[in-house]
């Protein structure tokens, strides 16, 4: 009888460290996730902001409430339109693009997913969750910078995690003071 209970409390232990050691897993998985999908966006992003001539505004679309910002860059030339957004119903960071000649666009690319599990595609405007905010320029400066901050939950129950990501590109071909004519806005924010 002795015996018994004394196999019954080890099990118990056992049982219980296993489940811990399970629940930390799981956590430790959900962690690794939401920082490698935000690593995925910053080094998609990088190159892009900082090759870019002008940042426009960032605001939210007219009739899906998803955040956009578009970039305008060259390419022999050619003035080339790339338009990021955070996409609400997919939660997905994403990237689309479009030429510029004598003034006449061509047609967008399809959207392409750069990064998933971005959930803050809804955030407010000038609240500290907006995906795109343009970093006010302070003296001397001679670059537009993005501010560009995301959130990727993962996981689920107990081992639900949620990683911010903040960081500020410059784009390095852009200049101080903007130029105030709209750029890029060809396709409109859906």
């Amino acid at each position: 009888m002795v015996g018994m209970v004394l196999l019954s409390i080890f099990l118990a232990m056992f049982t219980g460290a296993v489940l811990m050691m399970n629940n930390a897993m799981t956590k430790s998985q959900a962690v690794s996730l939401t920082a490698s999908q935000l690593n995925v966006a910053f080094l998609a992003m990088d190159s892009t902001v900082r090759d870019a001539a002008f940042i426009s505004t960032p605001r939210k679309g007219k009739t899906t409430g998803d955040w956009y910002v578009e970039l305008r860059g060259a390419d022999a030339g050619t003035e080339v339109c790339t338009q990021l957004r955070v996409d609400i119903a997919t939660q997905q960071l994403q990237r689309r693009s479009w030429t510029v000649v004598k003034a006449v666009a061509s047609a967008p690319t399809a959207w392409v997913p750069i990064s998933s599990g971005i959930s803050n595609g809804g955030a407010s405007a000038g609240t500290a969750g907006q995906p795109f905010a343009l970093v006010p320029p302070r003296a001397n400066e001679v670059f537009q910078q993005l501010r560009i901050t995301l959130v990727s939950p993962a996981g689920s129950g107990s081992s639900l995690t949620t990683s911010t990501s903040s960081f500020t590109l410059t784009a390095l071909n852009s200049v101080i003071p903007a130029p105030t004519a709209p750029i890029c806005q060809q396709q409109g924010w859906p």
